[in-house]
């Protein structure tokens, strides 16, 4: 793996869709370790966005709400400020129509989706350098 000889600056391919500070941080500047953090980000946003399109089909929200709730945090981490409301309201999907939870986990899904494109191509540049 090639170093990244600009190791304190962040990446700004993401068009502020996230920011990757905190994560550099958690790392304490360990490329490889950032590395496998981003790794797993876009292995556990890619696999639970192909689970909340399947559980929609069937309409279960409540392990679509579950899985929601379990990507909070490191959306959080990764501040991801863009979806707060839409995990709020899949998170109390009680309140909400299929229609809505529908237009939701939509929203939800393409979101991490292009997240996902985005963390590789971040990865990629940081690898790369």
């Amino acid at each position: 793996m090639k170093e990244n000889k600009n190791t304190d600056e962040i990446l700004p391919a993401n068009l502020n869709l996230y920011d990757l500070t905190d994560i550099k941080l958690l790392t304490n500047n360990d490329d490889m370790l950032f590395v496998k953090l981003l790794n797993i980000l876009i292995e556990m946003f890619s696999s639970e966005t192909k689970n909340i399109r399947s559980l929609a089909k069937d309409n279960d929200w409540k392990a679509i709400a579950e899985i929601v709730h379990k990507l909070k945090t490191s959306l959080i981490h990764i501040q991801v400020n863009s979806l707060k409301q839409v995990v709020r309201d899949l998170e109390d999907y009680e309140d909400q129509n299929n229609e809505k939870l529908n237009l939701l986990k939509d929203e939800f899904c393409n979101a991490l989706d292009n997240i996902v494109i985005y963390l590789k191509v971040d990865l990629s540049a940081f690898t790369d350098v």
